[in-house]
């Protein structure tokens, strides 16, 4: 502060220059007392501000924001100081902030996945169990390029590889057992080679490794070309060194091997010979190499647990593939056509029997869905419809074979076969299931079982010897999708429909033309012979088969055939070896790290008595209702491996409506999370979205994951519950119940002594609140070891290095308490011991410092910031401080993959100008600062919500910065931290540490703290906070909430006084006559000025209340005007509009004069020292060039500084001379009935007229009775009259009481009177002193002044008189 802008308070001679050559200031005696709230400065104390420049520095600009839902300006108090101090520079301002604090309610915080440790999978590796798989697919050999739509596999009815495995657990590689578990890892994820490029899914790769064994001809296969090899990760190569042998010695070629995840050379199989091994030995390291991010973004994935938020594993694999078998075969597709044969079975001649087949009788009443060959055709019984090629026969193995009840077992297709049982057992006595009835030469399928071949009509069938083992069978397929006996038949070539029959029966059994029925139980016939089958039209053997006759009772039957087209097939054995990790552990330093807190939105009313959420989503007390949850699922699955991709909030309320919003962490996206959701309470439309950000750390998580620390973000998030539904657990992070709260830094250490480190001080901000937080950082510069000096630059909060906004410096400083540049000296202290000279911040020293234990240290450095303490298992957020100066093609990060070629991708320096950049605190690189970090993050859950007023600190500590890099041996928990036992630091270094030792002055041109100018570090304030209640829209000042009433009961818990409260604990007393709602934090500000010898003005204003809402404050600072000060003129607000509603378009809400002057007499206020002003004006906010409605105070404050300018406080602040008032527009245009109205109900006008626009048009106090003192100019002689006289009379004290001093007293008094007289302030005076014996020994002197004060000419009354032309004037 400059020395001529003191107010000195201390005896001594003072001399100081002030510059007039540049404007020409004016000087009055006016000076104006306010309290009320601004952006940011000291809270609670009245600060003298002399020009709006020096108002903005301490308190903010203007601002046009309105309290929620409302027409009261915020910040009033801004636009009041901005249009005074266009006319003085004596302004003291006392802003206002809460004392309740408020219960920030239940939180969700959004929790990282840690990239899994590499040495993990290094350490899984050496003991790894090696599983060899394989698995077939089915390709039509049709040409062209294969792709996942064209493959069958064993697991489909026909369906396209890539859909046979959607919602699938298990793979082709390995099943159940294999490295992929969900149907997500099998046809969901891309999988990246080592320079990030896709390769695909694992649908994608067996493509893509068909297509390379086909050579991109699907139309033919050449078993010799069969030579590739895939390998996916790291296998031993004890077993690749086989599999490439298998290869070698089927082919007869060398392998052709593809890294297809791009592993480290050292991890893969080998290129060339059999058997190869790696080309290395294998070190740890090679698992950490770049070239890896392929396999493990790709093959391992986070096993997240969604009730617990603590797996911090990853489960995933390595495998390789080659094909081990192939065949090919023909088959058949479908083309159903009409036969055109329809009619009675019974009806059929013996010619169309012979054509078609078609017998008489065969079905028989009783039996229900069987088959049997008939001839070339099948037929079906019981009205339906059948599609197929094969079909079941009767149950083998101990099957039941009962004609109805189709169980495993036989097959019957088209073409004749021969008899084949197996071990001699018959169909009765169970044959076994690898067996069936008929061994068909042609199949145009592949059966489960007992077919004896793996393709029929084979066209190239590799041997044993070229490939050991054979294609597995296959599932029958069929054109119809439709399954027989719980399998699906292959392709069908005939369809019949054959409908009513009834009166089935067996064939006749016995010898040739034996008519004799088969009565006893259904059972295989081998007694049918052939001529009778034959006789039926049968060309089957009759040995294995069971027959039906009956009658159709219908009279339609109708036969189709179809037509079958050839395809040819490759049957593919896909072999391999997996090996799984199934749990790999992330980095657990950055695994299920809160990234962002979401809260609920919601709302504080009169009788809610604290925030009503939205989603109250408590876990006790019976308010369990809601809830928010993060999904992760689907097309938001890749948010597991990107923490940049979008990902899905789901919100439900109370009320059970649920919102859903896709939004990202990317802040360069349109759905970054804190545009969807929003940042404040207010700022979003609650019912559409219910909840918001509180915190969010987009930088941390940019660090962390650029430096392959963060692989995304967690499906579950940590949920806590409000402060106020947790007395029990205490784990709540919503304890923001207390009062406003000031920043201040962690304490400044020492250089290294030893293994320790000293406290030196800490700054404290002179401002106070939540935007304190981000109003400065503080460097320390220039360390000397030699000088044992170092400075002190107060920086801009928003600056950067490479252009840094000093706003104060402190140049020399030492810790010498004896010496002149001793920093309490330079700076000042928060305990008054050492004069505060910053505007900014100030200074709290620790004993040691003060008593000059430590006059040689210097600091290096700074302790770690504490942070509230999250769920179990959670990593907190931290600042990442820079702690090096990089050099030249030095490496800053080094983010997932390489470069094309396998070149790095690695982000170079191109070296720290150390001129612009600071270590700690940076903007540079190798820092991560996001500035919600040092945000005020409450206190932990008291133990009685009802009665504490402060909560306990968190136990989370944060690492603080030293330049030193031998640091680390500084300990949390012991030594000189032996304090920080119970943090969670505790056991780990203090801090994160320099590049160089630094505890003596660097000789070594190659020391990065050679130059002086870097030897420095920034650190800066946290934690200050408001103490409002965020979730109300406008303050808790009203007459209902002072102690006792009953608002203050809504939120108050009940006790002893006050029996029927019924809150949770949001208001408390803070003693017997006060509480902490914000009616208290008001009348404790304006009782600042309550002490006139204090703070000395003559004028003052309480922006944000009026008599009509907040009449109990207004009634209060009446009485401290009137009767603890005496010396100053209250201005008041009348409200001109209802001002609890959003719009001002609704005419409806305006107050009319004759509503103000009603409201003015219902608030029976009768006050000489009091004034106010109607209607409200229009001003223009230039910061956003937005124009708000604020009460005229400003500009009546301001036409009071011109006046005592240009004339005398007893001039009259009002009319064209000094009224006009600089605003756009009144709200109300009066007119002349108005102006009466207002001016008989005691409220001053602003007029408004056409050549002058608005004007104040009024004189008048708040005084009841007519009197001399109803006028505001008589006031205001009376207040500077008692302040002059005071001034000088005070001199006389302690001086002998007799005549001489009563002389004196009349020498000092009557010359200012008859001053002011000269001025036309007293028509008239006269000084009485009593010499009264009793006053005399009471050591007093009692007097009367006797004034006549000079009237404001109010009204002005002139009568025209028209005369004859003739008339005299002198005559009239």
């Amino acid at each position: 502060m400059a020395e001529n802008q003191k107010v000195f308070v201390s005896p001594g001679v003072y001399t100081a220059e002030k510059d007039l050559t540049f404007v020409a200031q004016s000087v009055g005696v006016t000076t104006l007392g306010v309290a009320g709230e601004t952006k940011k400065g000291p809270a609670f104390e009245p600060i003298f501000i002399d020009s709006f420049d020096t108002f903005r520095n301490r308190f903010g600009d203007t601002d046009p924001e309105k309290y929620t839902e409302s027409q009261i300006p915020k910040y009033e108090t801004s636009f009041i100081a901005r249009s005074y101090l266009s006319q003085s520079n004596q302004l003291f301002v006392t802003r206002v902030l809460g004392l309740s604090g408020y219960d920030a309610g239940p939180s969700w915080q959004l929790l990282t996945v840690g990239e899994l440790d590499e040495l993990n999978v290094a350490q899984g590796s050496t003991a790894q169990t090696v599983t060899s798989w394989t698995d077939n697919i089915y390709i039509p050999l049709t040409g062209g390029t294969l792709n996942s739509s064209n493959i069958y596999t064993t697991y489909t009815n026909g369906t396209a590889f890539a859909g046979a495995l959607s919602g699938l657990t298990v793979s082709p590689v390995g099943g159940t057992s294999g490295p992929f578990r969900t149907a997500e890892q099998i046809t969901g994820e891309t999988w990246y080679d080592g320079e990030g490029d896709a390769v695909g899914t694992l649908v994608d790769e067996i493509s893509h490794f068909v297509n390379n064994t086909l050579n991109n001809n699907q139309g033919s296969f050449d078993p010799t070309g069969a030579t590739e090899f895939y390998q996916y990760g790291f296998i031993a190569s004890s077993t690749t060194s086989q599999q490439y042998a298998q290869i070698t010695g089927a082919t007869g070629l060398p392998v052709d091997s593809y890294n297809r995840l791009g592993i480290v050379n050292n991890l893969t199989a080998g290129q060339t010979g059999v058997g190869a091994s790696a080309p290395e030995a294998i070190q740890s390291a090679d698992f950490s190499a770049d070239t890896n991010d392929g396999w493990y973004n790709s093959l391992f994935d986070y096993k997240y647990d969604v009730d617990s938020c603590t797996n911090s594993c990853y489960s995933g694999g390595a495998f390789t593939m080659f094909a081990s078998s192939a065949s090919t075969a023909t088959t058949y597709v479908e083309g159903v056509v009409s036969t055109g044969v329809s009619g009675s079975s019974d009806n059929i001649s013996p010619a169309a029997q012979t054509a078609y087949a078609i017998i008489s009788n065969l079905i028989k009443e009783g039996s229900s869905t069987h088959v049997v060959n008939l001839n070339g055709y099948t037929a079906a019984t019981s009205a339906t419809s059948w599609s197929e090629w094969s079909f079941y026969g009767a149950a083998t193995n101990g099957g039941n074979n009962i004609p109805g009840q189709i169980s495993s077992g036989n097959y019957f297709s088209y073409s004749s076969g021969t008899e084949s049982w197996g071990n001699g057992q018959g169909a009765r006595n169970g044959g076994p299931l690898s067996l069936s009835a008929y061994q068909p030469t042609v199949y145009p399928f592949v059966g489960t079982n007992g077919t004896g071949s793996t393709l029929s009509a084979a066209v190239t069938t590799f041997t044993a010897a070229q490939y050991s083992g054979a294609v597995s069978d296959y599932t029958l397929q069929s054109c119809a999708g439709t399954s027989i006996g719980g399998s699906s038949p292959a392709y069908t070539a005939v369809q019949v429909t054959i409908s009513g029959f009834s009166n089935t029966g067996l064939v006749p059994g016995g010898t040739a033309g034996d008519t004799q029925f088969i009565t006893d139980d259904l059972r295989y016939s081998p007694g049918i012979i052939a001529g009778t089958v034959a006789a039926n039209g049968l060309s089957a053997d009759p040995s294995n088969s069971w027959f039906f006759t009956g009658n159709s009772v219908s009279a339609f039957t109708t036969f189709y055939t179809g037509s079958c087209s050839a395809v040819t097939y490759l049957g593919l054995t896909l072999s391999g070896a997996y090996a799984n990790y199934s749990c790999v552990s992330a980095n657990t330093d950055y695994h299920n790290m809160t990234i962002a807190t979401l809260r609920s939105r919601g709302e504080s009313t009169l009788t809610s008595g604290g925030p009503v959420y939205k989603i109250s989503a408590s876990t006790g007390d019976g308010y369990k209702q809601g809830g928010v949850d993060f999904d992760c699922t689907g097309t938001y699955n890749d948010v597991l491996r990107d923490p940049f991709a979008n990902f899905g909030i789901s919100a439900k309320t109370d009320e059970g409506v649920i919102s859903k919003f896709t939004t990202s962490l990317d802040s360069s996206k349109k759905n970054y999370l804190s545009r969807v959701l929003g940042r404040k309470v207010f700022d979003r439309e609650a019912n559409d979205i219910p909840i918001f950000v509180e915190e969010i750390y987009p930088n941390l998580l940019k660090y962390l994951h650029r430096r392959q620390k963060i692989r995304g973000i967690n499906c579950c998030m940590c949920y806590r519950p409000a402060s106020r539904f947790n007395n029990t657990n205490r784990t709540s992070l919503g304890w923001y119940m207390t009062e406003w709260q000031t920043p201040r830094t962690p304490y400044v250490v020492s250089e290294l002594r030893g293994n320790e480190v000293a406290r030196l001080f800490r700054f404290i901000s002179i401002s106070d609140g939540s935007s304190a937080n981000r109003e400065y950082k503080v460097s320390i510069t220039n360390i000397s070891f030699e000088r044992v000096e170092f400075d002190v630059v107060v920086r801009d909060f928003y600056d950067t290095d490479a252009n840094p906004i000093v706003l104060e410096k402190f140049t020399r400083c030492t810790l010498d308490p004896t010496a002149p540049n001793f920093i309490a000296r330079k700076i000042g202290t928060s305990d008054g011991e050492y004069e505060l000279r910053s505007t900014f911040t100030m200074l709290e020293l620790t004993d040691p410092v003060i008593e000059g234990d430590l006059k040689d240290a210097l600091p290096a450095g700074f302790e770690g910031y504490k942070f509230r303490e999250s769920c179990t298992s959670t990593v907190n957020p931290y600042p990442k401080w820079k702690t090096k100066y990089y050099t030249p093609g030095e490496v800053v990060f080094d983010p997932y993959y390489n470069s094309a070629g396998g070149v790095s991708n690695a982000s170079i320096s191109a070296g720290d100008n150390i001129r612009k950049n600071y270590l700690g605190f940076s903007t540079g690189e190798g820092a991560a600062i996001d500035f919600d970090f040092f945000e005020y993050k409450g206190f932990k859950t008291p133990v009685s919500v009802c009665t504490n007023t402060t909560g306990s600190e968190w136990p989370t500590l944060t690492q603080g910065f030293h330049m030193d890099s031998g640091a680390t041996v500084v300990i949390a928990g012991s030594g000189s931290y032996l304090t920080e036992t119970a943090t969670t630091l505790s056991g780990k270094s203090m801090f994160m540490v320099g590049d160089a030792s630094f505890q003596t002055e660097p000789t070594k041109t190659t020391d990065p703290y050679y130059k002086i100018q870097a030897r420095k570090f920034t650190l800066a304030p946290y934690g200050g906070f408001d103490g409002w209640d965020e979730y109300r829209k406008t303050r808790t000042n009203q007459d209902g909430y002072r102690l006792g009433m009953t608002g203050y009961k809504y939120g108050a818990c009940a006790d002893s006084t006050y029996t029927d409260a019924t809150g949770l604990g949001a208001f408390k007393k803070i003693s017997t006559t006060e509480s902490n709602t914000d009616y208290d934090a008001y009348r404790q500000a304006i009782h600042k000025f309550a002490n006139p010898e204090a703070v000395d003005v003559n004028l003052f204003a309480t922006p944000g209340i009026d008599y009509v809402n907040n009449l109990a404050l207004v009634n209060d600072t009446i009485d401290m005007v009137e009767n603890e000060r005496a010396d100053s003129l209250y201005l008041t607000t009348t409200p001109d509009y209802n001002l609890f509603i959003n719009s001002t378009t609704d005419a409806s809400n305006k107050i009319s004069p004759t509503e103000a002057v009603n409201n003015m007499d219902d608030s029976f206020i009768d006050s000489n020292y009091t004034a106010t002003y109607y209607p409200w004006v229009l001003v223009r906010d230039n910061n956003t060039n937005k124009q708000l409605y604020i009460p005229p105070t400003a500009e009546v404050a301001r036409n009071m500084a011109l006046t005592d300018n240009i004339a005398f406080p007893w001039f009259a602040s009002a009319g064209y001379t000094r009224g006009i008032v600089n605003a756009i527009k009144a709200r109300t245009k009066l007119t002349l009935d108005d102006r009466d109205t207002l001016y008989v109900g005691r409220i001053n006008p602003i007029a408004t007229f056409s050549d002058v626009g608005p004007i104040i048009f009024g004189n008048k106090t708040l005084q009841v009775k007519e009197s001399a003192l109803d006028r505001i100019n008589v006031r205001r002689l009376l207040l500077q009259t008692r302040k002059l006289i005071s001034a000088v009379a005070v001199r006389l004290l302690f001086e002998q009481n007799d005549d001489v001093v009563r002389q004196q007293f009349l020498d000092l008094v009557n010359p200012i009177l008859d001053s002011i007289r000269r001025d036309r302030g007293l028509t008239d005076f006269r000084v009485v002193l009593s010499d009264d014996p009793e006053e005399i020994d009471r050591n007093e002197m009692n007097g009367k002044i006797y004034i006549k004060p000079t009237r404001a000419l109010e009204f002005i009354f002139i009568e025209f008189l028209i005369t004859p032309t003739g008339a005299s004037f002198e005559d009239i």
